[in-house]
């Protein structure tokens, strides 16, 4: 964080200080894509508001622009994280993220939960009160009773039953609320004067960042949505949903249904929408050691940006790339260096980044299907076009082809030497070689290509 090494601190800072001049009741969607680093971003966000593991110079970098009103504002957000794909296995969310904030070492120790209240007694009873009585039962009971009284209107049982299931939410509703106060109480610190400490409460609120929202079971995440904007509609309570609202759309679907319009659900629980931007090329490769201008780092760049790889997808591709490579010797001979080369510093990553990405296409990679065969050699020359010559000399288009297509089909003709196409996988089978001019490429480099990968899937 101290380097600001996704170059997000001014976003970050902005983010903050709108939280805290924010009014409760408010439910705001972060959007970006998967693998764009929302949850770094929103750990972020609640280390600055606790201004935890932040020294003095880098709290006034990120306050620079801040009155001391402003800054002053941020010691009133009690900031909170929640994991909704880790507890998605959770019967009830409201109660999950209660018992969350419940559990965080921060909150308890300022509350004292043991020795004032057994919050998750109070929240687990009133719980269990309501699904005792139920909607879903209520709805049952009420059908064979209707079917028994036919035409009489009258229904004390009904009524009494109706009557269990609004205190039971009601009941609810005011334990949550009873919880979040008690929470904004723990952080005031005003003494013995009433007016102080009723202003001091009135200005505390709780952020709660929910993350991970469009990776859970789609029922948990509409009934999450659905139950905090039932229970959970409290005055001093932000909600912070990080999410793909694409994915999150097409998981209410899977619940409602294709033709749900879930864009226009999800903009009754959702009162602002914000778009985090996604991290830089140019910032990424940094962070990840490939900004040079070595042959590796320009080859693995140009990958990365010709499969147009989230920031996520960066990270495992690199790993896998890093636990695979080969090193600049292996398997190298002089008279074979060229097209060992190539193997290894082009096709090989491409390959990883196919069975990452596209697994069908990586079979279709090894089949030196005609089509795989352009679409790397549209990489190749995008890549490095001032070194292809290198690898593959210009020849006379006896055939009047397009030069590309020229190309592909040279290279589609190497591919055919490397892959054990027809399934004879001995590396030291005859005649499986290729050459075109200087260089010179052999089953061996496949197969061992093939062994590095054999193990890994995506």
């Amino acid at each position: 964080m101290k380097e600001d090494t996704l170059k997000r601190e001014t976003l970050l800072t902005n983010f903050v200080l709108q939280l805290s001049k924010a009014q409760g009741p408010l439910v705001i969607s972060l959007d970006a894509p998967w693998g764009s680093g929302k949850t770094f971003f929103v750990k972020q966000a609640k280390m600055v508001i606790e201004k935890n593991d932040i020294d003095d110079d880098l709290w006034k970098r990120i306050s620079a622009n801040w009155s001391d009103e402003e800054a002053s504002h941020m010691q009133d957000l009690i900031p909170v994280y929640y994991d909704a794909w880790e507890n998605d296995n959770e019967t009830d969310p409201i109660l999950s993220i209660l018992y969350a904030i419940a559990e965080n070492e921060t909150v308890r120790g300022r509350v004292s939960i043991p020795k004032k209240v057994n919050w998750k007694k109070h929240l687990s009873n009133a719980f269990f009160f309501t699904v005792k009585a139920g909607l879903g039962p209520l709805a049952a009971e009420g059908a064979q009773f209707l079917k028994k009284t036919k035409d009489s209107w009258r229904g004390p049982e009904l009524l009494t039953k109706y009557e269990n299931q609004r205190k039971a939410n009601q009941d609810l509703h005011t334990t949550i609320t009873r919880f979040f106060t008690a929470i904004r109480e723990s952080y005031c610190q005003a003494l013995g004067n009433d007016k102080k400490i009723t202003e001091e409460l009135e200005r505390k609120k709780i952020v709660v960042f929910i993350d991970e929202l469009d990776r859970c079971r789609p029922d948990f995440a509409v009934r999450l949505l659905e139950r905090i904007k039932h229970y959970a509609n409290d005055d001093h309570v932000i909600f912070v949903m990080s999410t793909n609202l694409n994915e999150l759309q097409h998981m209410i679907k899977n619940v409602y249904g294709d033709g749900f319009d879930a864009a226009r659900y999800l903009d009754r629980f959702f009162d602002i929408h914000m778009m985090l931007p996604a991290v830089q090329g140019a910032v990424s490769f940094r962070v990840f050691g490939i900004s040079g201008q070595d042959d590796a780092a320009i080859a693995l760049r140009g990958i990365i940006q010709w499969f147009k790889m989230s920031f996520r997808e960066t990270s495992r591709y690199l790993k896998w790339y890093r636990m695979v490579r080969f090193s600049e010797n292996d398997l190298s001979k002089q008279e074979r260096e060229r097209g060992w080369t190539f193997c290894r510093r082009y096709i090989f990553p491409y390959m990883i980044a196919l069975k990452l990405i596209t697994p069908s296409r990586y079979e279709a990679f090894l089949r030196a299907d005609l089509e795989e065969c352009e679409s790397f050699t549209d990489f190749i020359t995008t890549a490095i076009p001032d070194r292809i010559g290198e690898f593959f000399p210009l020849k006379d288009n006896e055939d009047g082809q397009d030069p590309k297509k020229h190309l592909a089909k040279r290279i589609q003709d190497a591919l055919k030497a490397l892959w054990p196409i027809d399934n004879t996988w001995d590396k030291d089978a005859a005649n499986s070689s290729y050459r075109d001019g200087a260089l010179e490429m052999c089953r061996s480099y496949g197969c061992n290509m093939l062994d590095r990968l054999s193990m890994t899937v995506n």
